[in-house]
């Protein structure tokens, strides 16, 4: 499969590998993939700005073994959805 980036899409991905975020467009590339998976999860009811903010979180934290990012991130989303469920925040 073939890409073809905006010059702009080049920056910012150049200055996500510049500040240390990640080490490789490939990484970005996994990072971002992962952020529309979780997106068009079935079933998510969580807002946007939840949804964003895990993003945010995940993309700032130092990189994490693949098993304890997906642990982690399933069990944020299970509390979110949880929460939305019963209306109650903790």
């Amino acid at each position: 499969m073939t890409i073809h980036l905006t010059p702009e899409q080049e920056r910012r991905i150049q200055e996500v590998i510049r500040r240390g975020a990640y080490g490789s467009l490939e990484e970005v590339v996994e990072a971002a993939l992962t952020a529309v998976e979780q997106r068009t999860v079935p079933g998510f009811a969580g807002t946007q700005e939840e949804l964003d903010t895990l993003l945010a979180e995940g993309l700032a934290s130092e990189q994490i073994a693949e098993d304890a990012y997906w642990t982690s991130v399933n069990g944020k989303t299970e509390a979110m959805l949880a929460e939305h469920k019963t209306g109650r925040r903790p």
